[in-house]
């Protein structure tokens, strides 16, 4: 039972204070990270059940029962165990909390809700929120983006697979297979990127075979197209912008080693781990920390900008966005895209190009985006982007006005965006 308690721990650092799961789970064990994740996914809809069961709401200051409720729906519906044994853990983590009075209002609703769950299901649904398991406003925006994609809000909630970034200058994908297939760990090709490999269960990424030594690194599919759009080229310079935790530091780099290769980020924690990934990979780069804005060395020949935004694409992964993140965020956000991409491109050479990325799939981070910038700043144009499975009818890789949008997916890809720009020879 003590997993429950652990849990409502990490859960009311999210709700309460506002932090992401990320960096209060820790070390947490498995099944509290599934209870966890798991609960979040599903939280407009166990929490309205909730409101439905309870016939007094609970209180602020009693959060932490509010919470346990909302894990025992979970349990109850998704662990693999008996759900007598769920709920009697449940139950008896109340004490634990020091709520012992609530053992028999949790033993209540969890055991009303085994009874009553068919008859309840329609009533739950009644609210949208509780039927996408979005808050409205953000299920309002992305479906007046993609209204022909509903799709997306389900895949919002399901889990991600574990995806892998193969190191192509190490070995090929091919021979990589086959050493996951030699450990009995199965896997399957990406369809997008020519390094990409799914995994068919989530392992430990110590556990993976090669991972220490650099042969393999954890990588959504969609970001590894990165470097494919950056037309590299041998003692180029390049920036990547933002580029903290490295992934696609690392991934240029294997992609074209004989780059002198800058990565920048502002935060110093994460450009440790920068310098860590290249450490693991035998790579070496400049690795500075400092915000963008103020970062004022050198011309370059290409530039990365994977800017910050709402990550409402990796929101399968990160169901803590649709708790923490408010409408006002994308307006803020917006604007300190604007301000990056103008910065970025005044780092550029004449004749440099620019890649711009988000993890986004809001219209307003990425097209409405390139398409002010391209009204505001003399001296840009754009490179249109291809991919040979762009706009395919069985795929979520889209052509927009401006680039390429990547839209999340049950079993496959993250949702990401790109657009490609180049100063024009003055």
């Amino acid at each position: 039972m003590s997993e429950y308690v652990d849990a409502v721990s990490v859960l009311r650092r999210v709700l309460q204070d506002g932090r992401h799961m990320d960096d209060t789970l820790g070390s947490g064990t498995p099944l509290v990270q599934q209870i966890c994740y798991g609960t979040l996914r599903h939280y407009f809809c166990y929490d309205r059940a909730i409101d439905l069961l309870v016939e007094k709401p609970l209180p602020d200051k009693h959060l932490d029962v509010h919470l346990l409720l909302l894990t025992g729906l979970y349990s109850i519906d998704h662990l693999k165990r008996p759900v007598h044994a769920s709920v009697n853990h449940v139950v008896g983590a109340a004490p634990l909390i020091k709520k012992p009075w609530a053992k028999g209002l949790i033993n209540g609703v969890l055991r009303r809700y085994l009874r009553e769950k068919e008859t309840l299901e329609s009533r739950i649904l009644e609210t949208a929120e509780a039927k996408t398991n979005h808050p409205s406003w953000l299920a309002e925006l992305i479906l007046d983006d993609w209204p022909d994609y509903s799709g997306i809000l389900e895949a919002n909630n399901c889990q991600a697979p574990m995806t892998l970034r193969v190191n192509t200058s190490r070995l090929t994908r091919a021979e990589y297979l086959a050493q996951l297939a030699d450990n009995n760990i199965e896997a399957r090709a990406g369809r997008y990127a020519d390094c990409s490999v799914i995994l068919h269960e989530a392992k430990p990424a110590q556990a993976l075979p090669g991972f220490k030594e650099g042969l393999v690194s954890v990588q959504d599919e969609a970001p590894q197209l990165a470097p494919s759009f950056m037309n590299l080229s041998p003692g180029m310079s390049v920036l990547d912008a933002c580029a903290a935790p490295g992934g696609k530091t690392c991934h240029i780099l294997e992609s074209t080693p004989d780059i002198k290769l800058t990565a920048v980020d502002r935060d110093q924690k994460r450009t440790v781990l920068i310098s860590e990934n290249l450490s693991r990979l035998s790579l070496a780069a400049n690795v500075v920390t400092e915000s963008l804005e103020k970062f004022n060395v050198g011309d370059f020949d290409r530039i990365l900008l994977d800017v910050p935004c709402s990550a409402t694409g990796i929101i399968r992964r990160h169901p803590d966005i649709k708790l923490l993140r408010h409408r006002e965020d994308i307006d803020k956000l917006r604007d300190v895209q604007r301000v990056l991409i103008h910065k970025a491109f005044d780092l550029l050479k004449s004749g440099g190009e620019l890649l711009y990325s988000t993890c986004s799939i809001l219209r307003q981070e990425n097209d409405q985006v390139i398409a002010r910038f391209l009204e505001m700043q003399e001296g840009a144009s754009l490179i249109p982007l291809k991919h040979p499975l762009a706009d395919h009818p069985d795929r979520l890789l889209l052509s927009t006005e401006f680039g390429l949008q990547f839209l999340p997916t049950r079993d496959d890809h993250d949702g990401f965006y790109y657009a490609a720009l180049r100063k024009e020879v003055a």
